[in-house]
């Protein structure tokens, strides 16, 4: 049997890999080689270098499985530059091969210390990337580009070598944390809070006056210096709005215009020559880079706790919820076993105790009669439970009517007399129906056990698009802050059942004197659940 053709095929993964990946790091390894060609007689001399600090970030933030396709296409966006990019040495591509070799082996011990991705929100881990990223990478990027493009007589040019490894350091710092935090908010919709329109237009608002700032020539030698400090305030709100992201966003933009304009000979850098220029804003970099790094670290854990917390409280409300639910489904089987089971064998033991009152004495028939009483009230004790673990007439008739009968059941058994007022509610479904009901049954409870209470008004009404649900007694009140310092059980289901419901339930003062438990929701769950 001759052998299959082999046929290759391209999923929609290798489709969104191919733009969302293999195409970014292809570009921009290519741009990055022709970024240095704008300063032809300088080919050292540039603002940042983008390849290295490119690939590295993707691997950062990519699946190990994908990393061949990020180190392709780095190879192929700078093999292109040779026939594409005016200016392009073939020393400089086997140079940029060879960094790109260095940044597979920084990315690999980077991710075996820290994990699957690389977060660079602990200390350790900043410190590690710091220290391999952002030192010992671009001194060993440095040589081997002067050693390939300056060093044929192998002579290596000090400054050359300088200037190459800040600039390789500058760039790891600024781009590495931005693309890594950028992928980082994409991946975890907790993390975009704050990323509003208005916040995005309110900072390139700032970023435009910083610009302004530094490109007016201020003609006096004090305040040029100082405008140093004018992207600190930037800085820090865009990490307070943005988080680190955002702010590392903020720190390439700040410094690509720093430097750019000292290059030029403008901006807060701009007084020296152009080698000195970019050497100041390349420092003015650095520094503040790790810096903002650092107080990002610490922002990062803050999130990250706080984000934890909250995925630890939806997990919490989910398994509440299916608690709630499997609670429901129990109480309906015992529901079920008590009419259906227990009191067909009350009602088997009255029979037969009418056919023994018939064959038994005269004078003895009372204690039979007497038995018989007792058994009936014991089954109508059975029927009352039955009814409140599973109030069949909320199907039937609606929850008015379950509140109704209720009220009138409470009133008749117990000291605690409620009043219930239904205005105009409209007919929900039947878990929200039972939700509501079981709270009405909890507040009551609450108020009849703890509340020391003669009188409790129940009211469920419409105000605007929202159902309310009120709870109101005369009793002694709840102590300041006690809902806050120890909720009981039962508060907590009210608050699940609410939170069920998509509303929310407060508890305050009564106008009665007591407390009150109240629980809005907005009736357009109503509507949504519906359609």
């Amino acid at each position: 049997m001759p052998p299959r053709p082999v046929r290759f095929t391209y999923s929609a993964l290798d489709a969104r890999t191919l733009l969302t990946l293999a195409l970014p790091v292809l570009l921009g390894c290519l741009l990055g080689q022709w970024l240095p060609t704008l300063l032809p007689d300088q080919l050292h001399l540039h603002v940042i270098w983008i390849p290295g600090p490119l690939l590295l970030g993707f691997l950062l933030v990519t699946p190990r499985n994908q990393w061949r396709t990020c180190v392709l296409a780095a190879c192929i966006g700078t093999v292109l530059s040779l026939p594409l990019v005016p200016m392009a040495s073939l020393s400089r591509v086997l140079a940029s091969l060879a960094e790109f070799a260095m940044v597979g082996g920084v990315a690999w011990l980077l991710l075996r210390w820290r994990g699957d991705r690389a977060a660079l929100e602990d200390y350790r881990d900043l410190t590690l990337f710091l220290l391999l990223a952002c030192v010992l990478l671009p001194l060993c990027s440095a040589w081997w580009y002067t050693l390939a493009q300056g060093g044929r007589g192998g002579i290596l040019t000090a400054a050359a070598m300088r200037e190459l490894a800040l600039t390789s350091a500058v760039s790891y710092l600024v781009l590495v944390p931005a693309l890594v935090n950028v992928a980082r908010i994409i991946d975890m919709p907790e993390r975009r809070h704050g990323w509003r329109w208005e916040s995005v237009a309110l900072a390139l608002m700032l970023f435009g006056l910083l610009v302004v700032l530094w490109t007016v020539d201020w003609q006096d030698g004090v305040v040029t210096p100082l405008l140093t400090l004018a992207p600190i305030p930037l800085l820090v709100w865009a990490l307070i709005v943005f988080g680190i992201a955002g702010a590392s966003v903020t720190m390439l933009a700040v410094a690509v215009l720093g430097m750019q304009l000292g290059v030029e000979g403008l901006g807060p850098f701009g007084f020296w020559s152009t080698e000195r220029n970019l050497l100041t804003g390349q420092a003015w970099t650095l520094c503040t880079g790790f810096a903002l790094l650092f107080l990002g670290a610490l922002s990062e854990q803050k999130l990250s706790s706080r984000i934890k917390l909250q995925r630890a409280y939806a997990r919490l409300g989910e398994v509440t919820g299916r608690m709630l639910v499997v609670q429901e489904e129990e109480r309906t089987r015992i529901a079920r076993d008590l009419h259906d089971d227990v009191n067909k064998s009350l009602a088997a033991i009255s029979i037969r105790l009418s056919t023994l009152r018939s064959h038994i004495p005269l004078e003895e028939r009372s204690s039979v009669v007497e038995l018989q009483d007792q058994l009936l009230a014991v089954s109508n004790d059975i029927r009352a439970i039955s009814h409140e673990l599973h109030p069949s007439i909320l199907r039937f008739t609606g929850l008015a009517s379950a509140l109704d009968a209720f009220c009138i059941k409470r009133n008749a058994r117990g000291r605690l007399r409620l009043r219930c007022s239904i205005e105009d509610a409209p007919r929900l479904d039947d878990e929200q129906e039972l939700s509501l009901f079981r709270i009405v049954q909890e507040a009551v409870n609450n108020v009849d056990k703890h509340a020391r209470a003669g009188i409790a008004d129940v009211l469920v009404c419409v105000r605007g698009a929202q159902l309310v649900l009120r709870v109101d007694d005369d009793g002694i009140g709840m102590p300041p802050g006690h809902q806050r310092r120890s909720p009981g059980l039962g508060l907590i289901s009210m608050e699940e059942r609410a939170r069920l419901l998509g509303g929310t339930l407060h508890v305050d003062t009564s106008p009665l004197g007591g407390a009150r438990i109240e629980v809005r929701f907005p009736l357009r769950e109503v509507a949504q659940r519906e359609r």
